[in-house]
């Protein structure tokens, strides 16, 4: 695609996103809703003015970056910390549920074993960027259930990962290659060293954290370059997901992480507002509405019209096991009632994680055009459920367990110089 034709295409995506996301907004609604029906009805579902190419594909991971930095951001490892003990819990029943239950009633309507798993394991996936920001826009993200939210899908999107590499061995056994459990324990290996490392990590901040701002945070009084701290966040970020991309992580983990062990101390109060401000102000005001737009432009709704009764009985599934699994998660490590809803609904999420793993299951021959299709618009489906269901449970929430809804306002560490959680709407 000619630059020329791009920025045309972006000015249409976000003008759209924009009109209808603030539409949206006017009638006590997430934004994101009225962003992803613009690519809806910009894309080949409907007008098909705008398609979907590599240079959105671009676009839509450039979003996903700053999405989950921001998210990072906003959150304190100590909170993470505290919600892997009850969200591992919660990350598990609502992987298991879903992925048994999607497995079972694909296999129900005649697919071989590969393509069930792969559609199990789609039906299981909780997209960590939507959850964030809508936990944002709620103005929640910092809170009890925010923290629990977010750590059960960075868990659960972990699973994911690990899960696939199993499914595309079991889809080379089909093919009549040997399953490599080597291949898949090392897999695993690596993946449980980078979280232990970045963890690690985070510790020695802390523990260093009586000496060594005193002498690092000169050293970027001294810069010169505008915003040149900006610039530093984003060279370390870049290169932690480049790490996070190569042991078989997603890069969003590695975003995500690299976020969250940033600390205002190092790096100064006023270098973190002004580069905590940059980045909200490109995430929500151009790459959050393109991202959520873009999701709608890929769905093209015409290629699943042959296959209604097995998407039906997919999404139905998706969303009732979702919900299902993450309340139930919820209740059993005491989550009060109100809020063990929210927890599920906001669980049913999906979007960009569902889409990367969907296309590599595409590419690599385990499903066809149509189940693409079908997984893509359950993707859609639940992205736009996830707020819009989600919103009364989190109000009673508010209402009922003040506790698990009342946002931090920074800590130890100081990290209470971004938005500490605003939302872009009142819930």
């Amino acid at each position: 695609m000619a630059a020329e034709e791009l920025f045309v295409s972006v000015i249409i995506i976000l003008v759209a996103a924009r009109v209808l996301g603030e539409l949206f907004q006017r009638i006590k609604q997430p934004p994101l809703v009225g962003e992803i029906l613009a690519g809806v009805i910009l894309g080949p579902s409907l007008f098909g003015i705008i398609h979907f190419n590599s240079d959105l594909g671009v676009l839509s991971d450039l979003a996903v970056f700053f999405l989950m930095l921001l998210a990072g951001l906003e959150m304190d490892p100590r909170e993470i910390r505290k919600a892997g003990r009850y969200a591992m819990v919660i990350s598990l029943i609502a992987f298991v549920v879903p992925f048994a239950a999607g497995t079972a009633v694909s296999h129900l309507f005649g697919l071989a074993l590969e393509q069930s798993l792969f559609m199990g394991l789609l039906l299981s996936i909780t997209a960590v960027p939507v959850s964030a920001i809508v936990l944002m826009q709620f103005g929640i993200l910092r809170s009890k259930l925010g923290n629990t939210v977010i750590t059960s899908a960075v868990i659960n999107d972990i699973i994911s990962l690990v899960v696939l590499s199993i499914v595309l061995q079991v889809g080379q056994a089909e093919a009549g290659a040997q399953l490599d459990f080597g291949g898949v324990a090392w897999s695993a290996v690596k993946i449980g060293a980078f979280l232990a490392g970045i963890f690690f990590f985070d510790f020695l901040l802390r523990g260093t954290s009586h000496w060594l701002p005193a002498r690092v945070e000169p050293y970027f009084k001294k810069l010169q370059t505008k915003e040149a701290a900006f610039g530093i966040l984003l060279i370390i970020t870049i290169a932690i997901s480049l790490v996070a991309q190569e042991i078989g992580l997603h890069f969003i983990i590695g975003t995500f992480f690299s976020g969250l062990v940033i600390y205002k101390e190092i790096i100064g109060k006023q270098n973190f507002d002004r580069v905590y401000g940059i980045i909200s102000a490109i995430t929500f005001g151009f790459f959050a509405p393109m991202f959520f737009a873009i999701i709608g432009i890929e769905i093209n709704l015409q290629s699943i019209a042959s296959s209604i009764p097995f998407f039906a009985a997919l999404l139905a599934v998706a969303v009732a096991t979702k919900i299902g699994g993450g309340y139930l998660g919820a209740r059993i490590v005491k989550f009060k009632n109100d809020t063990s809803l929210a927890i599920g609904f906001l669980m049913n999420g999906r979007g960009m994680v569902e889409l990367v793993i969907a296309s590599i299951g595409f590419a690599a021959g385990i499903i066809d055009l149509t189940l693409f299709s079908i997984a893509v618009a359950i993707g859609f489906a639940t992205t736009l459920m996830a707020p819009v269901t989600a919103r009364p449970f989190v109000v009673r929430a508010k209402t009922h367990d003040g506790q698990a809804v009342a946002v931090e306002e920074g800590g130890g560490d100081g990290r209470d110089g971004g938005s500490g959680g605003k939302a872009a709407y009142e819930v």
